[in-house]
């Protein structure tokens, strides 16, 4: 739909600028007045020279790529603080690091899996980093119960540990195996369950959830290097943004 909008917009474009020329161009070469060119003109001029679409079109895209990377960049200005803000999410590094990479990701993506090892090597190269965990919860029905368990866990200090396990997790997880894991990694599981259903961590998701909305994060894994958006499905171009802002 998106694309029919702007190829009608083009054509229109297109047909009122080759009256306006063809108009001028009549009058020039006259010297007095006369009628604009018929749309059958138009229309014959158009099909004996067929490439005016083709560039016209190439260029009204390249105008609207170029004016939705600006209101993106905008955008992510605005946003920046709120992106790179660890307020009571998991994160490792300094608070004030000149750096700051912030993963949007959902435990129950299958490629959100795939970038946790890279994930983990930038955690383990780049000490003078600050890396944020945000936690989505929209691709399977688990989702939010991984990414409460999640917050519970960084409050008892464990997050990474709890990140690897269930990244590492093979097949489908329940409720019972997340519990598990929280067992296994030496969580204390009174408090874990407390902090799990406190109304504090569904607020902090739903901030999370509300961020991801308003800088139209609508895919996972998401990656942003000082709230810059990184495409990345390894850690070289994580690790590249990183090294440039320094």
């Amino acid at each position: 739909m998106k694309n029919f909008s702007i190829f009608l917009s083009t054509v229109a474009i297109i047909l009122a600028a080759v009256a306006i020329y063809s108009n001028c161009k009549c009058k020039n070469v006259a010297g007095g007045e006369v009628a604009a060119v018929s749309q059958e003109q138009l229309a014959s001029m158009l099909q004996q020279n067929p490439k005016i679409i083709a560039d016209a079109m190439a260029a009204y895209e390249r105008f609207q790529r170029e004016e939705e990377a600006r209101i993106l960049m905008e955008k992510m200005k605005q946003f920046a603080p709120k992106i790179n803000d660890e307020t009571d999410l998991p994160f490792v590094g300094p608070k004030d690091a000149k750096v700051t990479v912030v993963e949007f990701f959902d435990f129950s993506c299958g490629y959100c899996k795939r970038l946790s090892p890279a994930m983990e090597k930038i955690v383990a190269d780049n000490a003078d980093v600050k890396i944020v965990f945000k936690p989505v919860s929209f691709v399977t029905p688990v989702s939010a119960y991984q990414a409460k368990a999640g917050i519970a866990a960084n409050k008892q200090g464990k997050f990474m540990k709890y990140y690897k396990a269930v990244m590492d997790f093979q097949g489908r997880m329940t409720e019972a195996d997340i519990d598990a894991i929280a067992s296994q990694i030496g969580l204390d599981i009174d408090q874990y369950k407390k902090d799990l259903n406190s109304s504090e961590t569904a607020t902090i998701l739903n901030n999370v959830a509300n961020l991801a909305r308003d800088i139209e994060v609508n895919g996972v894994p998401t990656v942003f290097v000082n709230a810059q958006h990184i495409s990345a499905i390894d850690a070289g171009p994580i690790q590249a943004a990183i090294d440039a802002s320094k």
